[in-house]
């Protein structure tokens, strides 16, 4: 168990970009961990995405004594213990209390790099407890060992993505990408972040939000002749390492021996279901 002076860790969520954290073709989570230390030591997730929590969630965190601290990796929450048994809250929390914190995108290329339809009517939202108005096949937030990224099927309905923002302050409720939300007491006890008792529980739970960086074909556009390349299949965009285009296996037909570069985020087209980046040569 974690501990802050008399406070102790309540629960955690981490936030994850393979954008960010992957090298060129090697994922992260198949990285040694020596290479995911070095990954993670140039990573703040504070870069593309900032998370807040509701002005009605502040009032909450210091009525009962809870703490929200930020990290490069996302965030914890610690509350104040009773020095006799530090596994029981100074101050008692509520089974159903909820913890709601809004996720705005700080950078304006999010959308090309990251995995994801993107919607003005839906949100995006991450929770331990399914919304009255979402259907059984709701996706709940996953859990650090979980080997899952967000996808769309993490957005909610527009019924649901309003009445999120009808309980949010005006100020609030603008250009949100989306709402995590943690309950005490989860729709399972795997998701609860207390015990049937009220206590904390050991190992404490540790939420992840591991977006997927974007995959795209690369077209190789040669400025002095009428001649396209384009990559038989769609390759990752990441902010680190090299993807090597091999021109005899990678291009059909085959294509000229050299070095081909990588491209940036910024020149990303959709034609029907395929995103396609530019490459000028």
């Amino acid at each position: 168990m974690s501990f802050l002076g008399s406070y102790s860790l309540l629960f955690e969520a981490t936030i994850l970009h393979g954008y960010f954290l992957n090298e060129g073709e090697t994922a992260f989570d198949a990285m040694a961990d020596d290479n995911k230390i070095k990954m993670l030591s140039k990573y703040n997730h504070d870069s593309f995405i900032e998370i807040n929590p509701t002005m009605e969630t502040v009032t909450v965190l210091k009525n009962l004594k809870l703490l929200y601290k930020k990290n490069k990796k996302g965030f914890s929450i610690y509350t104040k213990i009773n020095e006799s048994d530090t596994a029981d809250p100074f101050v008692n929390i509520p089974a159903d209390l909820k913890l709601d914190f809004t996720m705005r995108t700080k950078d304006y290329q999010f959308e090309n790099y990251t995995d994801l339809e993107f919607s003005n009517t839906k949100l995006f939202y991450f929770s331990n407890v399914r919304p009255a108005t979402e259907p059984v096949t709701f996706k709940y937030i996953p859990k650090i060992d979980d080997s899952i990224f967000i996808s769309n099927d993490f957005s909610v309905s527009q019924k649901t993505s309003e009445n999120l923002l009808s309980s949010l302050a005006f100020t609030e409720s603008k250009g949100l990408f989306g709402i995590l939300s943690i309950v005490m007491t989860g729709d399972s006890p795997a998701n609860s972040v207390l015990t049937p008792s009220g206590k904390l529980k050991t190992p404490e739970l540790n939420f992840k939000i591991h977006f997927d960086n974007r995959k795209t074909f690369w077209r190789y556009i040669n400025k002095k002749t009428p001649i396209t390349l384009e990559t038989n299949s769609a390759k990752p965009l990441t902010n680190s390492g090299f993807v090597e285009i091999d021109p005899s296996t990678d291009f059909t037909p085959s294509a000229p021996a050299g070095q081909y570069p990588n491209p940036t985020v910024k020149s990303i087209t959709k034609k029907a279901s395929k995103f396609y980046s530019e490459i000028f040569i």
